[in-house]
């Protein structure tokens, strides 16, 4: 792992100079879990002249990790990187875009059948051992899709209710006596410098 993550590192980002301070980097979600189901824009994200690595690997292979390691040098040399979490682990990674040099790693599913640059976590699998626990393994995945198409379910009673509810209260709100208030309360403040 630590092999591939330096080899990667030194491709993406050997030739790239110092820029005399740090990048900045902005977080963000490409992907949502919406009353529709999982929405994902990575597609309209990355650019058609973007050199894009599309990192392939079962959940726990270090995807998450070799990306942070991959933007965190970026934003060292100076370079500016968009960082795009998954919408249910936020702390995990999904999509880095460094729009500076125009390179972009994902682990999106839209990205796995074409022909971009692949960077296979899984040959660090020492499958010996996790071929022990295969059963548990799909018992796992089958119980979190169970749960996502759960949750999917309830977001969309929820949305069904709320829009019942703005029927009634839509009609009978009045706009402009609220940007009234939110302006004399702005103004109050400002007494106060």
């Amino acid at each position: 792992m630590n092999g591939i993550t330096l080899e990667l590192l030194d491709e993406i980002l050997g030739n790239v100079e110092f820029k005399g301070q740090s990048g900045y980097e902005r977080h963000l979600f490409g992907t949502a879990i919406t009353p529709n189901g999982v929405v994902e824009y990575t597609d309209t994200i990355i650019n058609d002249g973007t050199d894009v690595y599309y990192i392939k690997g079962e959940m726990g292979t270090g995807k998450s990790t070799l990306l942070e390691k991959v933007y965190k040098n970026a934003v060292l040399k100076g370079l500016n990187v968009e960082v795009y979490h998954t919408p249910l682990i936020k702390d995990n990674i999904e999509t880095i875009l460094i729009k500076d040099i125009n390179v972009a790693l994902t682990v999106s599913e839209i990205f796995k059948e074409k022909n971009y640059k692949l960077v296979d976590l899984d040959k660090c699998v020492n499958y010996d051992i996790l071929d022990k626990y295969k059963e548990e393994i799909e018992y796992d995945k089958a119980l979190i899709a169970k749960l996502l198409e759960s949750g999917i379910e309830n977001i969309k009673r929820a949305k069904k209710e709320h829009d019942a509810m703005e029927k009634y209260y839509i009609p009978n709100m009045d706009f402009n006596k609220i940007e009234k208030l939110k302006i004399n309360i702005k103004e109050r403040i400002l007494e106060f410098k």
